[in-house]
């Protein structure tokens, strides 16, 4: 079973039904909701459908693949799901993804395009990479 530290509340639960990382994944890919006179990031709130109306083309299916929606609608069907940002570890995700694609000899531009970022953010990740490797050898 994935690692559910650090998720809470509607996040965990979703985590419990389809695991960590797509869970992760689905926040990342949900609009925040502003609501009037309060400011901040704003709610990510995420409505799950009844499984009757599933269909191929709601938003959780174009995020998640059929069979993952399937099972959130299972579980959660009908219910509206407050969920945490979690900003953070959606970062380290992505990190993670591009030093592993870096390692399999992805180009800077072909990883800022694939994790829509900037080749800033990329250079500074091999960077701190390239940190590590060096701190490691001197020890």
């Amino acid at each position: 079973m994935d690692n559910l530290n650090g998720l809470s509340g509607d996040l965990k639960s979703i985590a419990e039904v389809i695991g960590r990382d797509q869970a992760l994944y689905l926040v990342s890919q949900c609009p925040r909701y502003k609501t009037e006179k309060r400011s901040g990031k704003g709610q990510i709130l995420l409505y799950v459908p009844k499984l009757k109306k599933l269909t191929v083309r709601h938003s959780l299916v174009q995020a998640l693949g059929y069979i993952d929606a399937q099972k959130l609608s299972v579980v959660f069907g009908g219910e509206l799901l407050v969920l945490s940002h979690c900003a953070h570890m959606i970062l380290e995700k992505r990190d993670e993804g591009i030093r592993k694609m870096m390692k399999s000899g992805f180009s800077i531009a072909d990883l800022a395009s694939f994790f829509n970022v900037t080749e800033r953010i990329v250079l500074k990740i091999q960077n701190m990479e390239l940190s590590k490797q060096q701190l490691s050898l001197q020890l």
